[in-house]
């Protein structure tokens, strides 16, 4: 996991968890009836469920977004409501990143295969990766919908939507009358309310010591903490690291971060700016001001910024 929820167990605490987004998802609701909390539980991974089954390009199960991928170049696509807000979303984190995120990567993520069944070994060719990159003006937003402008233009929402999951798993929690509770999917976390009369504690793991915590933070009230590593799906290749957080610009994995953890309103934002801070350190050119609670770990493993 990205992040290790650092808090002491405690005997009002009701835990569940779910593999759901290709992820072991926990969940921890405390200061509450156990019949009431668990319920809440099951329709809270019950949402998150539905999200993946509606945002995933991968699997048997078809959805909208698959759809689109496999629209003509210039039709224009009309997406479901809740598809089009997220990917208006995503776009303006493109646009704020200056192209460090980007949703239309899935013909470049599905080249590489780090969520496919069988995990990659060796990377593609050169020549592969170029074919499959898409261009930085790639998809467009029409009065009737949306456009692809490009082949290589396929929507792959997996470095936003587990964020957004976790929002709306949070958002059914507090519609069964829960009040402090987290939710941790793979290191993407969303908290509300204490634990107890303590603060929640969140470990954020070392890069490469997975037993091994490099800063600890409380936090309580509504927050969101996600990280982005190298270490999440990988494979080493003639002595190099291969990972899945692809550069939009390259379309190679970025080289410059171990990790980048992002602390934001919501766990949505936070998902989307952790991948973009992780690529943005490849470009000397980039802005490096995003305003955001960061902590960076270059690729020597090295803190090089610390706001949280």
């Amino acid at each position: 996991m990205a992040l290790l929820l650092a808090a002491c167990s405690e005997s009002a605490d009701i835990r569940d968890s779910r593999f759901i987004m290709g992820t072991l998802v926990e969940f921890t609701v405390t200061g509450a009836d156990e019949s009431v909390a668990s319920a809440a539980i099951r329709a809270a991974a019950n949402e998150m469920q539905r999200i993946e089954n509606a945002f995933t390009i991968y699997g048997e199960v078809d959805n909208s977004v698959k759809r689109f991928n496999r629209s003509d170049v210039g039709e224009t696509v009309q997406l479901p409501d809740e598809v089009s807000t997220l990917l208006a979303a995503a776009l303006t984190i493109k646009r704020e990143s200056n192209g460090a995120f980007d949703p239309v990567l899935g013909k470049l993520n599905q080249l590489w295969g780090f969520s496919l069944p069988e995990a990659p070994t060796s990377p593609p060719s050169s020549r592969a990766i170029r074919q499959a990159t898409p261009p930085p003006l790639c998809i467009e937003k029409r009065d009737q919908g949306w456009v692809r402008l490009h082949d290589n233009c396929q929507l792959d929402f997996g470095a936003i939507a587990k964020g957004y999951a976790i929002d709306r798993g949070i958002e059914i929690l507090r519609s069964h009358d829960i009040s402090n509770a987290i939710i941790n999917a793979g290191g993407d976390i969303r908290l509300i309310g204490s634990h107890g009369d303590r603060p929640w504690r969140i470990g954020i793991r070392h890069p490469r010591n997975k037993s091994d915590v490099i800063k600890t933070l409380e936090l309580q009230g509504d927050v969101a903490v996600v990280t982005s590593g190298d270490y999440e799906r990988f494979y080493i290749f003639e002595g190099k690291r291969y990972h899945h957080i692809l550069d939009p610009k390259t379309g190679w994995p970025g080289n410059s971060v171990q990790s980048a953890t992002v602390i934001a309103r919501s766990a949505m934002l936070a998902d989307a700016w952790s991948t973009a801070l992780f690529i943005s350190e490849d470009h000397p050119d980039a802005s490096k001001d995003f305003n955001k609670k960061v902590l960076i770990v270059n690729n020597r493993g090295e803190i090089i910024k610390d706001t949280l």
